[in-house]
């Protein structure tokens, strides 16, 4: 029974649910037939369980996001893609696909209208989600502390109004977004028609889907983007083996694709016209480039954790022996931590900072769980002592300086964030990998840097 589940999942939600993860499934499974599983199981293959599948979709899909993450992406689509499109459309139009609560369509409006690269009334913006719940809740914009983590305060000041519920964002921001509950494994030429989009971002999506399902979901975007027009994928996703109808770019950190505008195989054959120039400032790649090499033990944990991909973080980690501690002990915290296991994550930290060699980083990560819980004293007291234990450790004085700018404490905010600029270059990969957040040292530096333009003061 819960093999013919899975089955109907993947058919329906695209959705890959490892053998490992089944036993999961059966109290779901139990739950919502009530009573004869095969009679529910005969429901869902029906074409009247519509409904069915959208609470399905609800409980089964992930939702891991938050504002201004994989910032360097969305720099480079504001100050780069969208103004090179001005002089050829009177608007410009992006898509969010798996746009989950709404974060990263308002992160790309936020962004348009700082920057100032981009006439706000000339973008469009739409975000799409198969689960209705998240999409009733990017309809109401308003959002926790948590889902705002990596915005400056004087950004959240500017275009979020605190309320009992959390941050509203402002309705500028807000009525810029238009949302939609769509399935992308849904064939809906009419939405995927020829040129709809200049560009797409679907990052940490196709990740849960087979190969076969990814081919047909990017073949759809690749028929609806502009000629030349983009397509951001997650950090640790890529087209390889999947599309030949781009070219990969690089700026700075920012990995991202353009369609090309005759698909590669038929290049060399034919008479096309020439492929559009880059970006000035963004590099073409060797095709194939951007797929790291195959890694093992607690450095794939590492990668796992890097990508925001915690629930296949854990699993692996669950899996390598026990004398891969104490770094195993750490990375099993911070899953906790992002997993909102505050208990788990802090009595681990406490353990850990009894060990010279994990110290600075259990000091920092005790320092998240009280941030986390709204005691912002005691987490700039923990972060302290990250940098008591290492003298080194940007990401402590960085957050620091950020609580310190929060309190009013300018003096102590400018010290600790000019430390955290000096050093960030230097950091420590590990710590980056761990409590990056999905930031590389770019995306750190110019969230310190917009930290130290709020204290009024830049280096």
């Amino acid at each position: 029974m819960i093999a013919r589940f899975v089955a109907l999942v993947q058919q329906r939600l695209g959705l890959v649910i490892d053998k490992g993860q089944w036993g999961e499934l059966e109290p779901l499974l139990a739950e919502r037939a009530g009573g004869s599983v095969e009679r529910y199981l005969e429901r869902l293959a029906s074409s009247s369980a519509q409904e069915e599948w959208k609470a399905l979709a609800e409980r089964l899909t992930v939702g891991e996001t938050y504002f201004l993450r994989h910032l360097t992406q969305l720099e480079t689509l504001v100050d780069e893609v969208l103004p090179s499109f001005l002089r050829q459309s009177s608007n410009i139009r992006v898509l969010c696909a798996g746009c989950s609560s709404g974060e990263e369509p308002y992160s790309v409006a936020l962004l348009a209208r700082e920057r100032g690269r981009v006439d706000a009334s000339r973008l469009r913006i739409l975000g799409i989600d198969v689960n209705p719940r998240a999409i009733a809740q990017a309809r109401r914009a308003c959002y926790s502390s948590w889902s705002l983590r990596a915005v400056p305060l004087a950004l959240r000041e500017q275009w979020f109004k605190r309320t009992p519920e959390g941050f509203a964002l402002r309705p500028q921001v807000r009525d810029q977004v238009i949302f939609e509950e769509r399935n992308l494994l849904e064939d809906a030429p009419a939405f995927w028609a020829p040129g709809s989009f200049h560009a797409i971002l679907c990052r940490n999506v196709v990740l849960y889907f087979p190969p076969e399902v990814t081919r047909r979901i990017i073949a759809r975007m690749a028929q609806a983007l502009v000629p030349g027009g983009y397509l951001f994928l997650g950090p640790s996703e890529t087209l390889r083996g999947i599309s030949e109808e781009f070219e990969l770019l690089r700026r700075g950190d920012a990995f991202y694709y353009r369609r090309l505008p005759v698909p590669l195989p038929t290049l060399a054959s034919s008479r096309a016209p020439p492929l559009l120039p880059p970006p000035p400032s963004a590099v073409a790649l060797p095709r194939g480039s951007s797929t790291p090499p195959p890694v093992d033990g607690l450095e794939a944990v590492l990668r796992l954790l890097e990508a925001e991909r915690y629930t296949e973080a854990w699993a692996r980690l669950e899996s390598l022996p026990q004398e891969e501690q104490p770094r195993g002990l750490l990375l099993r915290a911070v899953l906790h931590l992002h997993a909102g296991r505050l208990e788990a994550a802090e009595h681990l930290g406490r353990q850990l900072t009894s060990a010279s060699a994990t110290e600075a980083p259990a000091q920092y990560l005790l320092g998240l769980c009280l941030e986390q819980s709204g005691n912002e004293v005691g987490a700039r007291s923990r972060y302290a002592a990250a940098v008591r234990a290492d003298p080194t450790f940007a990401l402590g004085y960085l957050r620091a300086g950020t609580l310190a700018r929060r309190a009013g404490d300018l003096a102590d905010a400018r010290v600790g964030l000019r430390m955290a600029l000096s050093l960030l270059p230097q950091e420590k990969p590990l710590y980056l990998s761990l409590f990056g957040g999905g930031f590389g040292r770019h995306g750190l530096m110019q969230v310190g840097l917009q930290e130290l333009h709020a204290c009024t003061e830049v280096p």
